[in-house]
């Protein structure tokens, strides 16, 4: 309940800033406006006409212009999460990473035969984090249980799977990409 007032908090805060700013400046700024004084009436000057540019012969050949190539970007997509060695092959581990309000969130990564899969930790019953059980996902709320590899539900009352993140295994580090 303290990370949904936390935010909601933020938000409003983020929200009310510049309503009140913006109410000071115009306060402050409300003056009376300061008569412009009045100019002599006077002929526009006329300006010159510009001159139309022809067009160059067809016989000359334009320069050949390089083609464009990609540039290989250096930017890595996701965040890291975790070291390459870190996970063991069907052996699920629990990460944490905070997001900008400082709030911690848990991830259950596993290395499958077809790579890492990503799972938030959080059951879809009540919300409430579960816990690495053996090779399993427990919520102790209500004992949900969650299979760490797929994300689906293996017992109830949670009929939902865990919400799953793509990976991606680069430069012997695993980066998980949160959208």
């Amino acid at each position: 309940m303290s990370q949904i007032s936390r935010r909601l908090f933020f938000l409003l805060l983020g929200a009310l800033i510049p309503v009140v700013s913006s109410n000071k400046t115009n306060s402050a700024t409300t003056k009376k406006p300061t008569p412009t004084p009045k100019k002599k009436k006077t002929k526009p000057t006329p300006t010159p006409k510009k001159k139309k540019t022809k067009p160059t012969p067809a016989s000359k050949k334009p320069s050949a212009s390089p083609e464009a190539k990609p540039t290989p970007s250096s930017v890595i997509e996701g965040v890291f999460i975790a070291k390459s060695a870190d996970l063991k092959l069907r052996q699920p581990k629990v990460f944490y990473l905070k997001d900008s309000f400082g709030i911690s969130t848990g991830y259950s990564l596993t290395r499958t035969t077809k790579g890492v899969v990503a799972f938030n930790t959080r059951c879809t019953h009540a919300g409430a984090p579960t816990n690495l059980s053996g090779a399993r996902l427990l919520c102790p709320a209500h004992g949900s249980i969650f299979n760490p590899e797929n994300g689906e539900v293996i017992r109830g009352p949670a009929l939902d799977p865990l919400k799953s993140y793509r990976t991606i295994e680069i430069n012997e580090e695993v980066r998980i990409v949160i959208s």
